[in-house]
């Protein structure tokens, strides 16, 4: 009897082990973006999360990150959406600095320095041309095994 539970507490220990090793293996990320209505130039909010055990971890920690965006304002917050999930991918965002201007851009790649070209390309997009060489990557991470 005694045997039969310490090989069931063994195997428990082992399963558990392997968990975890699957979740390093298999870390999750997830982009959400907020846009107020109007557009960018009345708010916009981002939100992400990298690293984490699962899709739905993920989700949430970006839903939760782009509602609480520090440098955004309620109606760009009340927007957010999931735009995305990562795995093993990186993020950036760029924006144009200045208050009240329509510069913003995110991008999703598998280099950082190929998610910060992209981002800032967007963001050099929507800026107009007095705006766009203002916009710079405000944020950036990679999620897992990119770089």
């Amino acid at each position: 009897m005694r045997f039969g539970l310490i090989a069931v507490i063994a195997v428990t220990l082992l399963l558990s082990g392997l968990d975890l090793v699957a979740s390093d293996a298999n870390a999750e990320g997830a982009i959400a973006i907020g846009i107020a209505r109007g557009g960018v130039v009345q708010g916009y909010a981002i939100g992400w999360s990298n690293d984490l055990p699962s899709k739905s971890a993920a989700q949430k920690a970006a839903l939760d990150g782009c509602r609480t965006s520090p440098n955004s304002n309620k109606p760009a917050q009340q927007n957010c959406k999931l735009v995305g999930t990562i795995v093993n991918q990186c993020v950036a965002s760029a924006l144009d600095p200045k208050n009240g201007t329509p510069g913003a851009g995110w991008a999703v790649a598998a280099t950082q320095a190929d998610a910060d070209d992209a981002a800032l390309a967007k963001c050099r997009s929507t800026a107009g041309a007095a705006r766009r060489d203002f916009c710079k990557v405000m944020d950036r991470r990679c999620d897992g095994s990119a770089k």
